[in-house]
């Protein structure tokens, strides 16, 4: 379910529907990384990633764009006072240290790990994206302030770190109608056109 078809006057989804794309994003650079990692030779390993170069470049910016996506959804959410969340998969689980493991790896693999290997296997330099980092930091900030979600129950639970805009009301329709165009075309980096809107 997602927001291209949900409708309620008191309620609210915990996810407007960026699910479809979480499965391409969630863990693969991580396993892409691991499985490149366990080849022996080097000119294989020079000959590999030269192949899953464009494919990490693009995991990272769809691993941004969810992150961003998932801020600009809670700062939505949060401006929809008193209203029910519903289908929140984080209520009543555990949270702790390792939850922010996925983060923290990505933050790790944007900052250094990927322009490092670039350079080693490529010969060549790609400097992170520093809005990128900005993203994972102010995310990481977010899902600790909310203790990843396990007590959200309704738009007022959700907290927001003082660091993020306020946006205004054309603003706040604004992140709407650019997230609904996200889901609706399965593109998450539509997202970024909105990113100044709360950073």
């Amino acid at each position: 379910m997602s927001i291209l078809d949900f409708k309620s006057e008191d309620k609210m989804l915990f996810d407007p529907g960026y699910s479809a794309s979480v499965a391409r994003v969630s863990g693969n650079i991580e396993y892409m990384y691991s499985a490149f990692l366990s080849i022996p030779s080097l000119k294989q390993k020079r000959f590999q990633f030269s192949i899953l170069y464009p494919k990490f470049i693009k995991a990272i910016d769809l691993n941004a764009a969810f992150y961003l996506g998932c801020m600009l959804w809670g700062v939505y959410l949060k401006s929809n006072k008193g209203k029910e969340i519903v289908n929140n998969p984080c209520l009543d689980t555990e949270f702790n240290d390792d939850s922010f493991y996925e983060t923290d790896f990505l933050y790790n693999f944007i900052k250094e790990g990927f322009n490092r290997d670039v350079k080693y296997y490529l010969n060549k330099t790609h400097p992170h994206n520093p809005l990128y980092l900005t993203i994972l930091e102010k995310y990481k900030e977010f899902l600790s302030l909310n203790k990843g979600f396990i007590n959200v129950k309704k738009t007022d639970d959700i907290i927001l770190p003082e660091s993020l805009k306020v946006p205004s009301n054309s603003d706040l329709e604004l992140i709407y109608n650019t997230i609904f165009k996200a889901v609706k075309e399965d593109n998450l980096e539509i997202l970024f056109e909105v990113s100044d809107k709360i950073l």
